[in-house]
């Protein structure tokens, strides 16, 4: 667990001063922030929910295994966003589980009961495929917010996975654009600092900041997409989910209700993503098993 961090004022007059003395030292700080995983200094227990038993993951140091609810059929594979953990897309266990589908979930590096406090998006993404490649017969993804990056860049270095359909919830289009709100309104940062985060996120995730994009990586994916989002969300703008649903193929945007992680809880939205699911990889076994 973490110590308590200073009040937010504070946080600005410290990185204000920092930065102006020594920007590059106070952007490898402020890139740092920028990566924690538990803002708020937390680690769940490590227990398995209701119902389900862990699968082991190989081949990634970063990700040992998950969640997974049902012991036949193909997989719906949840990936839940940013600073939260796999117990946030619970909700949506029932309904794809009433579908005949096993479902998985996972925690990704720094999150949950995973090691450390700190990621990357090539961790994230690189954790997302070898828990798709650990599953198998993966025929629908659901993700939330930064999950939807990871879950685009993952499927699109996957080129041959069965997956049918993808439904992202609350999508954060680009790091950049989260990157550059954070900074603005987070910590007010000088863009000689901001500039410094630009490069030390290259550094250590060895690709620039701009590669993190749905479009990008996921502009090539042929399958079909619901693009879920509340028009109020007030983390992740609707325009980003504009942008999401105009430049992925056979994407369809919806208004849905209940904010940035009220979206995941709402029983409509859940209805909503197992008719998706239903319409575009259906097991044909809608029943519990």
């Amino acid at each position: 667990m973490t110590g308590p961090r200073a009040p937010l004022p504070v946080r600005r007059l410290g990185y204000a001063a920092f930065g102006a003395l020594a920007p590059a030292a106070a952007g490898r700080r402020a890139t740092d922030a920028f990566s924690t995983t538990r803002a708020l200094g937390l680690r769940p227990d490590d227990v398995v929910p209701l119902g389900a038993r862990r699968f082991r993951v190989d081949g990634d140091p970063d990700v040992r295994g998950g969640y997974v609810w049902g012991e036949d059929g193909p997989v719906a594979l949840l990936v839940h966003g940013w600073g939260i953990d796999s117990s946030s897309m619970q909700a949506l266990v029932p309904p794809l589980r009433a579908l005949g589908y096993r479902v998985a979930t996972f925690d990704a590096p720094g999150h949950g009961v995973a090691a450390g406090s700190q990621a990357t998006m090539t961790q994230f993404t690189r954790a997302t495929g070898a828990v798709l490649d650990a599953l198998g017969d993966v025929r629908a993804v659901v993700a939330h917010s930064l999950g939807s990056i990871a879950a685009a860049g993952a499927l699109a270095a996957r080129p041959g996975a069965p997956v049918r359909c993808l439904a992202l919830l609350a999508p954060t289009c680009t790091l950049t654009g989260v990157l550059e709100r954070w900074a603005r309104s987070d910590l007010r940062l000088r863009r000689p600092v901001v500039a410094e985060i630009y490069r030390e996120l290259r550094r250590r995730n060895g690709v620039p900041v701009g590669h993190w994009d749905v479009v990008g990586l996921g502009g090539g994916l042929d399958l079909p997409a619901l693009v879920l989002h509340d028009p109020h969300d007030d983390v992740v703008p609707y325009a980003e989910a504009r942008e999401v649903a105009a430049g992925l193929r056979g994407a369809r945007l919806e208004d849905a209700p209940g904010g940035h992680f009220g979206i995941l809880l709402d029983p409509g939205v859940r209805d909503r993503v197992a008719a998706f699911v239903t319409r575009h990889a259906s097991t044909g076994e809608e029943v519990i098993r």
